[in-house]
């Protein structure tokens, strides 16, 4: 599900609905874990499975944004710079770049584990069975 996510958020229109996309990759990690093993989780668990979704999903994200940086980094710091010239202070203090980069990974951590989590418990609670 974390592959489906990385690629979902690469194509340009889509990855406008990435909330979305969360959370049906922490309840679609449910179902097939369901599908697979025959058992229904409770709702704490599937919270769990779905954060496992959503650590595996960030990592994918953050190989792809660095990779992204690595190959094209003085393209994107100069464009950076052209949509607001502060940016250039940033740009030229390395500690502060530094500092931005990982509230970035932290925000960006945080949002996609919080999100596919609640998908997770989402999926456990609709997908148990009716008694």
């Amino acid at each position: 599900m974390s592959l489906a996510i990385m690629f979902l958020d690469m194509i340009p229109v889509i990855n406008i609905l990435f909330p979305v996309w969360w959370l049906g990759a922490g309840s679609c990690g449910v179902l097939l874990y369901r599908r697979l093993t025959g058992k229904s989780l409770s709702v704490s668990a599937g919270a769990r499975l779905g954060s496992i979704t959503g650590v595996l999903a960030f990592v994918s994200m953050a190989i792809v944004f660095t990779l992204t940086i690595v190959f094209t980094g003085k393209q994107f710091m100069e464009l950076m710079v052209q949509q607001d010239p502060r940016m250039s202070q940033i740009i030229n203090d390395p500690p502060m770049l530094a500092a931005g980069f990982l509230f970035f990974l932290f925000i960006a951590f945080t949002s996609v584990v919080g999100i596919c989590a609640a998908g997770g418990a989402l999926g456990a609670r609709f997908s148990a069975p009716k008694a």
